[in-house]
């Protein structure tokens, strides 16, 4: 119970310092760091932590033997080579779901980059969250950084072993963790000592009722930047009620409609006050808000000394 609370404060301490005016804004690494490097890869996460990143974001989904993998998509077509590797394993709709395959069959497949212009080699793997969390903790280890784990419960609805499979992976780990999902009735419903974050998808009416619900059960919100800009009362709303904003997704190489510069859309961001954004491209973020003097400073801990000498 002792090691639960301090989970659980230790990432909702972050926010709940956040939520009056936006005091500082926070950076995560949405997918890794995916504008240079193939989306939920090892390297992505590895360079968006070296970037400075507050929070590194896996999607999770399950494998056919209930093995949590880092996959944004339930089916693995448009981020892997798998229509080239297994030709025949697709289902009606044409596309090759991750539930269909084991995870020693999904270790086969090459991470295709799935964004023109971007990386052009075929060369990573889809990686298990163990592997996403075993890096994160350990570069936390080496570093003194107390860099979080964000991650997103995807379509659980489909998935109903999911969450608990989340939980128990998340289990061994000392980090903070803060779980969000678009899918409301599940995230009202798992129970775990870890904060959670409600997604707000872009024509989702925001009112003053959904706010309060999810106030009930979620200690933020994760919301389209579009409807943020349109709409910046949400901001406001949500803080009244101690809920955090995070937004969603910056993109150096796809700018938001209306914006000439990634500077340009980044400030008008933190002019409304939101108090962390997802980004495909971390550093950029983070020189922009440093520049504005609102980043958080990354926590530090003391790196702990080896028990043995390494040789």
């Amino acid at each position: 119970m002792e090691r639960a609370a301090r989970l659980w404060l230790a990432a909702l301490a972050v926010l709940m310092a956040q939520t009056a005016q936006a005091a500082c804004v926070e950076v995560i690494a949405h997918r890794g760091a995916s504008g240079y490097l193939p989306e939920h890869t090892l390297p992505a996460y590895a360079l968006g932590y070296g970037q400075g990143a507050h929070w590194i974001e896996p999607d999770v989904v399950l494998t056919a033997d209930g093995v949590p993998i880092a996959l944004h998509d339930l089916t693995l077509n448009r981020t892997t080579n798998v229509a080239e590797a297994f030709p025949d394993r697709a289902r009606e709709d044409c596309l090759h779901h991750a539930a269909d395959f084991t995870y020693a069959e999904i270790q086969q497949l090459l991470v295709v980059e799935s964004t023109p212009g971007r990386f052009p080699h075929r060369t990573f793997r889809v990686p298990r969250l163990a592997e996403v969390l075993d890096l994160v903790e350990g570069l936390n280890r080496t570093t003194g950084q107390r860099v979080g784990i964000y991650p997103e419960l995807k379509d659980p609805a489909l998935q109903p072993e999911l969450a608990d499979a989340l939980l128990q992976t998340l289990a061994p780990y000392d980090l903070p963790v803060l779980i969000q999902s678009f899918d409301a009735k599940a995230l009202a419903a798992l129970e775990t000592e870890h904060p959670k974050v409600q997604l707000i998808d872009w024509n989702e009416a925001v009112t003053e009722s959904l706010l309060d619900r999810i106030a009930s059960y979620a200690v933020g919100i994760g919301a389209p930047k579009a409807l943020l800009l349109n709409a910046p009362n949400i901001v406001e709303q949500a803080h009244d009620r101690n809920l955090a904003v995070h937004v969603y997704t910056l993109r150096a190489d796809r700018l938001g409609e209306g914006f000439e510069s990634f500077a340009d859309e980044v400030r008008a961001l933190l002019d409304i006050g939101v108090d962390a954004l997802f980004t495909d491209h971390p550093d950029q973020a983070l020189a922009l808000i440093d520049t504005d003097e609102r980043l958080c400073k990354t926590l530090r801990a003391p790196v702990a000394s080896p028990e043995k000498p390494i040789p």
